[in-house]
This record gives C-alpha cells, structure tokens and sequence, in this order.
C-alpha cells in the first residue's frame, strides 16, 4: 500500500506542473560587446577587449527550448540551451526565470556543468565541467505578442566549487524571437 501511495504521489508531482506549463522556443543571435574579469580581491574589472579588437563583432547564434510555468507576469521554466559558432556547437541545461513589465522583460537564467558538444569533423559527446554559467539580460518585445525582441545581458563563468576570485564574463546585445 505504500509503495502505491509513493508512486501515485510522484506522477501527481510530475503531471501536476506538466499540465500547467508550456514550450518555450527562442531562437536568436548575440553579439558580444565586451569580454573581461571581474576580480574580488581588487574590486574591479579588468577589460580584455583586445580579443573584439583584434576578431571584431561576430554574431553567435543560439537557440532554447524549455518547459515554463507562467505564473502571470513571472514564469519559470527549465530546458536545454545550445549556442553555435556554425563549426562547433554547444548545449547545457538551464533553469530560467522571467518577469515580464509590459513589453520590457527580464530574463535571469543558470546553467552548465553538463555539456553536449558537437563539432563539423563529426566529433560529438557529452562532458562534464565544473563550470556554471549565469546570465541576466534585459529585453524588448516588438509586435503584437512581443514575439521578436532586441536587447542585451551579460553572463558570467563561475566554477562549481564557488571560487568568486576572478569571474570573466561577457557583455553582450542581442536580438530573439520567442514561441
């Protein structure tokens, strides 16, 4: 009898928020605008344009697809996240979440530590890496259902074990079109 109690209880767990969520699909392109480290024992940043100086702006496509509970202006979702250089591609699993003020909507996301890679030559698979990745953007809907937006963030590369010494980061603009 327990046994069937603790089971009915977990596929009510996971049917319950199942049937209250949604797909989310982005499919956008950012561009960074700057790269550098923030270091704690200084308090301040240190810039390493040189590498936009010397490769310029390249626009990195990425895309998401998540499953998201909206809770009206607030939704939360999990998912998959994947960027691509066109040669080499990389996704990680992210948890989201997104206040919505009209129009105007931020976005915070964390992911990583799991990552699937896949490059041209065919070589694929998946790593781990003790590296998670925050990001916080700001965006602007442009239509009817504010469908297309244009915006920017910045997102930063912590190691798993929380060593908040040195933290690089990237800011960057971006433009998205959210289903």
């Amino acid at each position: 009898m327990k046994k069937i109690l603790v089971c009915m209880i977990l596929i009510l767990c996971v049917s319950v928020p199942a049937a209250f969520s949604q797909f989310r699909f982005e499919i956008g392109v950012s561009a960074p605008i700057t790269v550098g480290a923030f270091d704690s024992e200084t308090s301040g940043f240190a810039d390493v344009g040189s590498l936009l100086d010397e490769v310029g702006i390249l626009p990195i496509p990425n895309l998401a697809l998540l499953l998201q509970l909206d809770a009206g202006p607030l939704k939360l979702g999990a998912g998959i996240k994947a960027w691509t250089a066109l040669v080499v591609s990389a996704g990680y699993p992210i948890a989201q979440a997104e206040i919505s003020l009209g129009a105007l909507s931020i976005d915070a996301s964390l992911g990583g530590y799991f990552f699937a890679f896949y490059s041209v030559p065919n070589t694929f698979g998946f790593e781990t890496m003790e590296i998670l990745i925050p990001d916080l953007s700001v965006w602007l809907g442009i239509g009817k259902k504010n469908a297309f937006r244009i915006g920017g963030g910045a997102m930063g590369f912590i190691p798993a074990s929380f060593d908040l010494t040195t933290i690089p980061y990237i800011a960057y603009a971006g433009l998205k079109v959210v289903l």
